[in-house]
């Protein structure tokens, strides 16, 4: 039987908890923030950040870190939210669980983490004087108040008071921390989560909240919590006789289920610290399953602090006076602890910081014993690496449970330590090394944790800002082609409708070797030929409501053949017979179909009607297009009116323009007849994005970089991922080099997901860390490049940065995505690698 002890919270409200014993916790939910690859100065700026907060909230503390453990079928709920079509259903199906084969045996979680502040208690009674009289008056009340044995009313003055507390210290977390304060929903799922571990995910209560009867006491508004109603939240049957765990048994589904738990106290820090570097609770990110961790702070002002020194060193001159009475040698452990007073006193009086007594407790869980085992004593490995000590107290694990309590009081009191501000704050709360959207489909790995990837997570979440769009850069042959393929296929599997831009023929490939995305695919080849004039004329097939943005891309495609900059007389003669052809369009009476070419023969007439001096110039530039409109590749973009624009009817629409040519890197005027085409189609993959529905859109663009050499190519693309969020959609650009030039601060900006893989020279490394949003230091300058084919950093949509190894899992995905020469031949190597890394991660 576990010890008796009464369950520490009677009441919450808001973020409000109201303990037992009078304590009342006000609770915040902290970011989780990546701490990787940072500058030094940056990691230093966090610490102080956390530091500021322990040194300036006078008040107990109690920060939480929280696993939230999922199955490994959870993330991929969305396959079956989503209902993917027909005929990617069986293939669909059987990857998903080769998927969760492959992931069988480990465990997914993502940390949460929370901080809560004790708020000084609030006695609406008034001075001393007025509490004597209060606890004489109402004697039950104040008894009950202070032993927990029932739940006392809450005046609303107290509640007043509280909530203004509370506001000054929500003003300290949102600075120091950007926390958000918790929600009811939250504080019920934290209490919950203790009689789950080792079990499974925690069943909640939807829109439940503890109930409290309003009332009327001693002529005051009240509100009086409903007698064990908080208990409900307690459920599960407890056994602590092992001593050093706890098992819980519940039943789920039916059935009885147990899990196994234990509570572990970090028990000795060494002497020194260094930071950069002993991060003493970002480490549990080192193990390949969550670990809990609950870290209680009292706040000491420095002269009570140097008075308890003072009595501490009056106690160790006794044992020492006591040690030579007796003729014994003072022990080397005694010696150190005076050494230590002696310098602690001394820091104290000159520099007057604060000390916080500070517990901490770390919890893991499992579902065997066994595996229990296995995991406390990796962690005991872990700090004793580090030269820490962690003990799993005797007869303690009940104890430790009802203290990891949010709302509830320390009751660990062997292990304290009194702590400067600054080495709390070095264990890094609210940092970690997770990655991606912890659902929606495995895209690999990053270290021990499988990494998850939601297509439209972006756009539908109501508190991210950032699009679902990605850039994934790096050198030819380490493996972006590989992701993006990766990205689309699994965009698919969930009813994603889909335009690829394939310059090299690529996906012909992945066609023949999937043959799932035969029934739903369509290639669109666009050759040099009559037959094909005017199927990517920005103007045919546009919407009235389109004709605005679809006149302003003719425009740029004009001018950029012609070669005609903004602001010029010939630009704004250009500009106007575009108006024309659109303006035609949208009569009402007769509306006209409108075309390129109609707006090569408006153009003449204006060229007519110019200015002597002028006219040279705008015949020179009707020459040049009107020979364009009629040659090689140009003439897909001057249709006549007539031409049908290209079908969309398929999910996924392949566009191939046979013999495109683009300029290579370092080229600015070879191939401008290929970025012209280039423009059309971003245009129409615009007119596709745009399409009013819910179901989400992807556009995978191939060889991006020389599209955005451009500044006309940049517009397009930066107006395709500025709108993705508005429209559901998201643009996937694969490029080679991340410099400014090609990718500008615009798409930095917009874009959701970063991925980088190798680099080719420095510069390029330099401007991938610019791009993922990390210091380009030399170690991660030096670490970019370095990185193995098949492995990038990524940067997720709440800006976490870390390293990504892609796993597509199936070897017929492999084979069908990888455009590596001889990439058939490796295949072999990268499936027993698969295997190594599988089993080293279990």
């Amino acid at each position: 039987m576990a010890t008796r002890i009464a369950f520490p919270v009677k009441y919450f409200e808001g973020n409000l908890i109201f303990g037992i014993n009078g304590q009342v916790y006000a609770g915040y939910a902290l970011p989780d923030q990546h701490y990787e690859y940072r500058s030094e100065h940056d990691q230093l700026t966090l610490h102080d950040r956390l530091q500021r907060f322990y040194w300036n909230t006078k008040a107990d503390t109690h920060a939480l870190i929280v696993p939230r453990f999922q199955s490994i079928a959870e993330p991929f709920n969305v396959w079956n939210l989503r209902k993917p079509p027909k005929e990617l259903a069986e293939e669909g199906t059987r990857y998903i669980e080769e998927c969760m084969e492959f992931l069988r045996g480990r465990e997914v979680s993502q940390y949460r983490f929370y901080m809560f502040v004790r708020l000084q208690e609030t006695d609406v009674s008034g001075s001393f004087f007025a509490q004597l009289k209060y606890a004489a008056k109402d004697f039950k009340r104040y008894l009950a108040d202070r032993s927990g044995v029932d739940a006392p009313e809450i005046f609303e003055e107290e509640m007043e008071a509280y909530s203004m507390q509370e506001q000054l210290v929500f003003d300290r977390i949102e600075e120091d921390l950007a926390g958000e304060r918790v929600t009811a929903e939250e504080i019920q799922w934290l209490i919950r989560r203790g009689f789950y571990r080792g079990i499974g995910e925690v069943p909640i209560r939807k829109g439940w909240e503890p109930k409290a009867d309003r009332i009327q006491s001693k002529g005051k508004k009240a509100r009086r919590p409903r007698e064990r109603e908080i208990l409900t939240l307690t459920e599960g049957l407890f056994d602590a006789t092992a001593g050093r765990r706890l098992t819980v048994e519940q039943v789920v589904d039916g059935k009885a289920r147990k899990g196994y738990m234990a509570f572990l106290t970090i028990s000795y820090f060494p002497d020194h610290l260094e930071f950069p570097g002993d991060e003493w609770l970002l480490w549990l990110n080192r193990l390949p399953y969550g670990v809990e961790a609950s870290v209680r702070t009292e706040y000491l002002d420095y002269r009570e602090a140097l008075d308890k020194v003072r009595n501490k060193k009056k106690e160790i001159a006794a044992e020492d006076e006591h040690a030579e009475d007796s003729g014994v040698r003072a022990s080397q452990q005694l010696t150190e602890s005076e050494s230590e007073a002696n310098q602690l006193e001394r820091d104290l009086s000159q520099d007057k910081f604060p000390i916080l007594k500070t517990s901490i407790i770390l919890c893991v869980s499992a579902a065997s014993e066994r595996e229990l085992q296995l995991r406390v004593q990796a962690v005991q490995d872990l700090y004793t690496d580090e030269l820490f000590q962690v003990e799993v107290p005797y007869g303690d694990q009940w104890r430790s449970f009802n203290e990891m309590i949010p709302g509830g009081e320390r009751l660990i009191t062997d292990y304290i330590h009194f702590m400067e501000p600054a080495t709390v704050a070095a264990s890094m709360i609210g940092f970690s090394r997770q990655l991606g959207d912890g659902e929606g489909f495995y895209i690999g790995d990053s270290g021990h944790q499988p990494v998850f990837f939601l297509h439209d997570r972006g756009p539908r979440h109501p508190e991210l800002t950032t699009t679902g769009s990605a850039v994934i850069v790096g050198k030819v042959g380490k493996g972006k082609s590989l992701l993006a393929k990766l990205l689309a296929y699994t965009a698919l599997l969930m009813r994603a409708k889909g335009v690829v831009f394939d310059p090299k023929d690529e996906w012909r490939k992945v066609l023949r070797l999937l043959p799932e995305l035969q029934e739903i695919s369509r290639i669109v080849t666009l050759r040099s030929v009559e037959e094909d004039r005017g199927k990517l004329d920005p103007l045919a097939g546009a919407s009235k409501e389109e004709l605005v943005e679809a006149g302003e891309t003719a425009k740029r495609i004009l001018q950029f053949l012609a070669r005609t900059p903004d602001g010029t007389y010939e630009a704004t003669v250009l500009g106007r017979a575009v108006d024309q052809v659109i303006s035609e369009a949208r009569d009402r009476e007769n509306p006209r179909h409108p075309s390129m070419l109609q707006v090569l023969k408006y153009l003449k007439e204006r060229m007519e009607e110019a200015p002597e001096r002028r006219r040279d110039r705008l015949e020179e530039i009707h020459e040049v297009l009107s020979y364009q409109a009629f040659s090689g590749q140009t003439q897909l973009l001057f249709g006549d009116g007539t031409q049908k624009p290209i079908e969309l009817t398929q999910q996924l629409t392949v566009l191939q323009v046979e013999g495109l040519v683009l300029p290579q890197d370092g080229e600015t005027d070879f191939g401008r007849i290929g970025l012209a085409v280039m423009m059309a189609i971003s245009d129409f993959s615009r007119r596709f994005s745009n399409q009013t529905s819910d179901q989400f859109k992807f556009v995978l663009f191939d060889e991006a970089w020389r599209l955005s050499k451009v500044k006309e190519g940049r517009d397009i693309l930066e107006e395709l991922i500025r709108t993705g969020r508005s429209k559901n959609s998201a643009i996937y650009i694969v490029s080679q080099s991340a410099s400014k030039d090609l990718i500008g601060d615009e798409i930095k900006m917009n874009v959701g997901y970063q991925f980088v893989f190798g680099p080719d020279t420095p510069q390029e490394a330099v401007a991938a860390c610019e791009l993922l949003g990390i210091e380009a230091n030399d170690d991660n300058i030096d670490m970019i490049k370095n990185l193995p084919a098949g492995t990038c950093l990524m940067s997720d949509l709440e800006n976490r940065v870390n390293e990504l190894r892609v796993n597509p899992v199936q070897e017929r995905l492999l084979r069908a995505f990888d455009t590596r020469p001889g990439s058939e031949e490796d295949l072999g190597e990268m499936e027993q690698t698969q295997r190594k890394h599988k089993e080293a991660v279990i």
